[in-house]
């Protein structure tokens, strides 16, 4: 019963998905970075740097668009789209050697923090 459950479920997926799926414009890559605040600041005090950080990020070469989430235990989630691999880790670089950046990062626990890079390959449309 078990597997029949499993395969009705994925053949389900299968079919809709082909059904709905929109191919990509381009592939883009996706930076996800996880970490914490520092803890003597605030959330909002983190929140307030990585938005002053913005101004200088979305001015890199390959820049598409950011989000930054926080979760109930303090834990950011920053999601920023480029439109290469080359450009994120290119963005990285700067970033680091970016005095203003680096001021607003010291509000960073950079013992919690995670990077990993995808590439993109299928985007749902959204529901308008």
């Amino acid at each position: 019963m078990k597997q029949l459950l499993i395969t009705a479920f994925l053949l389900s997926i299968t079919v809709g998905s082909a059904q709905k799926k929109t191919p990509m414009k381009k592939a883009v890559c996706i930076e996800v970075v996880t970490f914490k605040g520092a803890p003597e600041y605030s959330i909002a005090e983190v929140e307030e740097a990585m938005i002053r950080t913005q101004e200088i990020i979305k001015e890199f070469d390959g820049f598409i668009k950011r989000t930054i989430s926080v979760n109930k235990e303090g834990e950011f989630l920053d999601i920023v789209y480029w439109e290469s691999l080359e450009q994120a880790k290119e963005a990285a670089s700067k970033a680091q050697q970016n005095p203003q950046i680096m001021e607003n990062f010291k509000v960073i626990d950079f013992k919690t923090v995670a990077m990993k890079h995808y590439t993109s390959f299928f985007e749902a449309p959204s529901k308008e």
